[in-house]
């Protein structure tokens, strides 16, 4: 009863501030000195790319403030000073009725929620998305951007204005649906710049890591799940990996959820890549910078997350695990890879396909291809999210 009575008066709250929120913002406030743009970060994981955001339009007249999501075990009561924000002025949101009773400028998400519930049109929201989509939940018709978890229970789209990194897909979307054309906003990729910067620096890290100059670097980028790089290539991978180690040099990454259980019917693989430092090879932790471990490679096994397109962003010779065409956007990055590239389906090709990608020049050509969807200059980048950010609260 106490259960019911509680889920009750959480939904009347929700539903109460969702009109007092109405009120408050109905009416679009303009030629203020200070803008107040509200940050949702629902997870970890969103921080970086919220971050990227404010440092493009940190020199405007904004304040930024911030509402952590139930992604944290804290929820909101999660400590900024824990956060990559910790070096930037945001004002941190510990109630829901903080959000409810101001006025908001902008409300800028990394994921598909809002902070809280919200009528159609009220304050204006901008998604710019963690990462580069490629992921489909509807087998394949379009990438999770713009699929069903998109939607709203009225049919509508949940943001006002999306940041879409890939040229191509951009123009897909808008060609496929004329309500996309206002909506997607091309930007280019975020990171794009930084990772050009840092692809120069591949013998620094190399040196940094001690790896040998006279041997190919070759790094496995997994994320997680059953489809995922480690489950598809399986525990052979690693007796396969120690045959090949006086030809190459290898290093490990793995996604943070695989270093503890997520599903009962699939077993983590995070503690098995930890052991293979006693082996001698190198490991990535899940907390350190992804960057020169990728730079230091000259070969990067993916599956089909956003690491698949850093690697081509960084012009790294590419090999991908298999993986189901449904699980990903028939318009998506990762589906022409697939298709382009190598792929494995155990961990018994890998010697031939690393003598594959390394033989066959046509594939540096591709490379380039691909990464002309995703470039942007640093500068570009900064423009356009600033010239989109004004625009959405001039309204």
């Amino acid at each position: 009863m106490n259960s019911w009575i509680r889920r009750k008066f959480l939904f009347l709250y929700k539903y109460s501030g969702k009109w007092i929120s109405w009120l408050l913002n109905r009416r679009r406030r303009k030629n203020r000195k200070i803008y107040k743009i509200l940050l949702f970060c629902n997870s970890s994981t969103m921080e970086e790319h919220l971050l990227n955001y404010v440092e493009q339009v940190e020199e405007g007249p904004y304040q930024f403030y911030v509402f952590f999501g139930s992604g944290y075990a804290d929820g909101a009561g999660h400590q900024l000073e824990d956060t990559l924000f910790r070096s930037k002025k945001i004002v941190s949101l510990v109630h829901l009725w903080q959000m409810f009773c101001r006025y908001w400028d902008l409300i800028v998400c990394a994921d598909l929620d809002h902070p809280f519930w919200l009528f159609k049109g009220t304050i204006p929201l901008l998604y710019i998305g963690h990462g580069i989509s490629n992921v489909s939940y509807d087998k394949g018709k379009t990438v999770y951007d713009y699929g069903p978890e998109s939607y709203d229970e009225n049919g509508e789209f949940l943001f006002d204005k999306v940041l879409e990194p890939n040229r191509r897909i951009a123009a897909l979307m808008k060609e496929s649906d004329r309500k996309f054309e206002d909506l997607i906003c091309h930007t280019g990729y975020r990171f794009a710049g930084k990772i050009k910067e840092e692809s120069e620096k591949g013998k620094q890290y190399r040196e940094q890591f001690h790896l040998p100059a006279d041997r190919p670097v070759v790094s496995f980028f997994g994320s997680w799940n059953r489809e995922s790089l480690f489950h598809v290539l399986g525990e052979d991978l690693f007796p396969v990996c120690d045959r090949l180690k006086d030809q190459y040099s290898f290093i490990f990454s793995i996604h943070p959820r695989e270093y503890q259980e997520y599903d009962t019917e699939v077993k983590p693989f995070g503690a098995l890549v930890e052991q293979q430092r006693e082996k001698g090879f190198l490991v990535r932790s899940p907390g350190e910078d992804w960057i020169p471990y990728i730079m230091a490679s000259d070969v990067v096994v993916v599956d089909y997350s956003t690491m698949m397109s850093l690697a081509i962003l960084a012009g790294k010779k590419v090999i991908v695990s298999e993986f189901p065409d449904e699980k990903v956007g028939t318009c998506s990055l990762a589906y022409q890879v697939k298709r382009t590239f190598p792929v494995l389906a155990d961990a018994s090709g890998l010697e031939e396909a690393l003598k594959q990608v390394f033989e066959i020049p046509v594939f540096g050509k591709m490379a380039e291809r691909f990464q002309e969807e995703l470039y942007v200059s640093t500068e570009d980048y900064k423009k356009r999210v600033r010239k989109i950010t004004e625009e959405m609260i001039a309204g």
